[in-house]
């Protein structure tokens, strides 16, 4: 492949004025100093295209696709991106020339630790091969994992400890690198492998590094660990990987849906069936780091945990934080009881095909799961079942799937919720599709999306406010400036500052982008870092989530007849008050 350096694309973008560009293929008027045309991405009969000559960028307010002279190329001739600064370069006749030698990768600090373990990954599918390995050849070719599966996910064996360690040291890597790696210990003296006489699964990071491995024991001697994972380390940190996960993110992207499953030989299992987006958490209990990952994805999801009693809470636990995160997912009704590996052994390619279109919603799983996590013979545990339900049905549904569970919710507990849908606020959506918002965001200077706008403005400008924003808060509410936020996120491992030219071209999503072009218009009039901007932009934040929950308890309060309760919650609620006084005294200070 051949590469453009930043620097490059920053010249050429500097170099090519957009209106000249953008009048190879549409006509356009000025307007001041600016100027308008009909929009070609939607059907447009009054001009509702802008483009701003100072910056250089482009937007419609009606359907709202912006960007800059590359992006305006690329989506107007539907090209790549590389293909589309090629163009440019070429009209304004720059010396572009796509000589990777030019360009020197940046060296990871972690490299030595990636090498030492990918040099194990080879030693190990070397021991597979031996006559070490005959054994552990003829159980994978029982559990049906074929030469092709083995290559594809480097699978091997590890033999008795010294082995390994004969092995690590001979190639040279010293003691400390094995230690960090957490291939070896040493006790008492003794240094020894960590896997000794295992099936091996290399773990890799979301760039492809191997990190780590997932390990089988091969002998059924209940007094030994089934499966054991690497520890942590400086690069293997469980609850920030996915496995599988740089495998099938194309996949995924191709045939817009990715397989959320339990574990490495699960994914193995949709890859026996010739399925190759599945993805594993490792462990069942989902971080908000691998919520993220999977945010990344921009693709539905499909949960398929284990059907038994484990899975079916491992899956509750994940619904609940993935609506939290806004996260767009089904959960496969699995009736079998078996996890995917069974279902492709015992009953077949066929029916594990099947199986994952065979999909409900968060909500119907709920209906099926927590009638059994509550007694509804007991008039408390029907309160907080309704209560529950009512909570995800308001934030997940529509209007009319919302009568119908609300009908499911009398039926089963006595309790009429038809009415209470009007009377709870809908979680505001302040961003989606509003071409006076896109136009002018002023009207929601006094909201907690404006205050998100100004933190994520500042993090465009600082990577030390970007820096400051996760330690503090963490995420935006706004599932558009999160998406933003984690693209900036990912230049600033690289760099000390966002170059917007670059960013612009690694953004594929036009309400991302739109919400880019929005604020390189600064809305806010603040050039540069502005910590007294940045940190009344916070405070506005920490205070609408005080002012939220404080509302959500005065709905409660409300509701609630057990006038112990009721003291219960006004107590949490004035302590929420007082919380929410001390920002405002700080903000007023």
């Amino acid at each position: 492949m051949s590469w453009i350096s930043e620097e490059d694309i920053k010249a050429i973008r500097q170099q090519a004025d957009i209106v000249d560009v953008m009048s190879h293929y549409i006509t356009l008027e000025k307007q001041g100093k600016n100027y308008k045309a009909i929009c070609p991405f939607h059907d447009d009969h009054d001009p509702s295209l802008s483009i701003s000559t100072d910056k250089q960028i482009f937007k419609c307010f009606v359907c709202n696709t912006g960007g800059n002279v590359f992006t305006f190329v690329q989506k107007i001739e539907n090209i790549s991106f590389l293909e589309a600064v090629c163009k440019v370069a070429e009209w304004i006749h720059y010396p572009l020339h796509l000589d990777t030698s030019k360009f020197q990768p940046k060296v990871d600090e972690n490299q030595p630790l990636f090498d030492c373990i990918q040099s194990y990954i080879r030693f190990l599918t070397f021991e597979l091969e031996s006559e070490n390995g005959e054994s552990v050849k003829r159980y994978l070719s029982q559990r049906k994992i074929n030469e092709d599966i083995i290559k594809r996910f480097e699978i091997g064996y590890a033999p008795e400890s010294s082995r390994s360690v004969k092995y690590l040291k001979a190639k040279g890597f010293n003691e400390q690198i094995l230690t960090d790696t957490g291939l070896i210990r040493t006790h008492d003296l003794d240094t020894y492998a960590v896997f000794d006489n295992r099936l091996m699964i290399p773990i890799h990071d979301e760039n492809g590094n191997p990190v780590g491995f997932t390990a089988r024991r091969l002998n059924e001697d209940k007094d030994v660990a089934k499966y054991i994972n690497t520890s942590e380390t400086k690069i293997y940190h469980k609850g920030h990987l996915i496995f599988n996960y740089h495998r099938a993110k194309e996949f995924a992207k191709k045939n817009k849906r990715c397989i959320l499953v339990e574990g490495a030989m699960d994914v193995i299992a949709f890859e026996k069936a010739d399925i190759h987006e599945s993805i594993a958490c490792l462990g069942t209990a989902c971080t908000k780091e691998q919520i993220t990952l999977l945010k990344r994805l921009n693709v539905p999801l499909v949960v398929c945990y284990d059907g038994d009693k484990a899975g079916k809470a491992a899956t509750y636990k994940f619904g609940k934080l993935a609506v939290d995160y806004g996260l767009n997912f089904s959960i496969v009704k699995n009736t079998t009881g078996k996890d995917p590996d069974e279902i492709f052994n015992e009953l077949g390619k066929d029916e594990l095909y099947l199986s994952v279109h065979k999909t409900v919603s968060f909500v119907e799983f709920l209906f099926d799961y927590l009638p059994n996590q509550y007694d509804l013979d007991n008039y408390e545990d029907k309160k907080k079942f309704t209560s529950e339900m009512q909570s995800f049905i308001e934030r997940t549904c529509t209007d009319f799937e919302k009568a119908d569970y609300y009908s499911r919710i009398r039926d089963l507990t006595g309790f009429d919720l038809s009415h209470q849908s009007a009377n709870i606020p809908a979680p505001k959506k302040e961003f989606r599709n509003n071409a006076a918002v896109v136009r002018n965001i002023e009207p929601l200077k006094n909201g907690r999306t404006l205050a998100e706008y100004g933190v994520l403005w500042m993090i465009l400008k600082s990577k030390l406010a970007a820096d400051q924003f996760k330690d503090q808060i963490g995420f935006f509410q706004d599932p558009i400036c999160e998406e933003l936020s984690l693209y900036c996120y990912d230049m600033y491992r690289n760099m000390d500052h966002i170059d917007f030219d670059v960013l612009m071209s690694y953004i594929e999503k036009e309400d991302v982008r739109n919400l880019l072009v929005s604020l390189m218009e600064n809305p806010f009039h603040v050039d540069g870092y502005n910590e007294d901007f940045f940190n009344d932009s916070l405070m506005k934040i920490k205070e609408c989530t005080l002012q939220a929950q404080i509302d959500n308890l005065n709905d409660q309060i409300k509701n609630v007849q057990d006038p112990m309760l009721k003291i219960s919650l006004a107590s949490k609620k004035q302590e929420l008050i007082i919380q929410r006084n001390e920002i405002n005294h700080r903000k007023e200070g």
